[in-house]
């Protein structure tokens, strides 16, 4: 699990002649989730808005069938939007959250804590993967400068990607390297 980055799987599974490179982007729109997949240079403040609709969308369309996936880099950064990762547990099947272990959102019986060291290559990406009969969609980002510059700045890649054939494959990637015996 140590050297796993969804970021790099879901540059394999996509395969580069079928995301749309949009360049350098300072500020995601929702047009731009329009797309079926596209790749660009953006910042963190874009990224949590593209999770922010992938996350509204689940609530909208809820089944309790699917799965989701959320990486957050620290377990603190879903403090001021646990009560929406809830809700969605309550329309889930299961919600899996990774991050470095920091802060500890409360239980919910659909919510499992994959807690990753801060030497992880997957504590440097935040994302969020949906699988379902509904909604099959995924938001990955690598943060190319690490935690410590503005979140202003431009510093993450991200691949986005409603193509169901790929994110299943991100979802199966994700899913086999969780450590069942440790998954809270």
């Amino acid at each position: 699990m140590r050297n796993f980055s969804i970021f790099e799987q879901a540059l394999k599974f996509s395969g580069s002649q079928n995301v749309e490179n949009v360049g350098e982007i300072a500020s995601l729109a929702r047009r731009d989730f329009q797309r079926e997949s596209f790749i660009c240079h953006t910042t963190t403040a874009s990224v949590e808005y593209g999770c922010l609709i992938i996350e509204n969308a689940i609530l909208l369309r809820t089944n309790r069938s699917g799965r989701v996936y959320a990486g957050v880099e620290k377990f603190s950064a879903l403090q001021p939007i646990i009560d929406r990762y809830m809700r969605i547990a309550d329309v889930s099947q299961s919600v899996y959250l990774f991050g470095q272990d920091d802060w500890r959102p409360p239980r919910h019986p659909n919510i499992r804590l994959i807690t990753l060291n801060k030497d992880f290559r997957l504590a440097r990406e935040s994302f969020v993967i949906t699988h379902s009969k509904s909604l099959s969609c995924a938001l990955v980002a690598f943060d190319e400068v690490g935690s410590d510059s503005m979140p202003e700045q431009i510093r993450y890649w991200a691949l986005k990607t409603s193509n169901t054939q790929y994110v299943a494959e991100l979802a199966n990637a994700i899913e086999g390297v969780i450590d069942w015996s440790l998954a809270a």
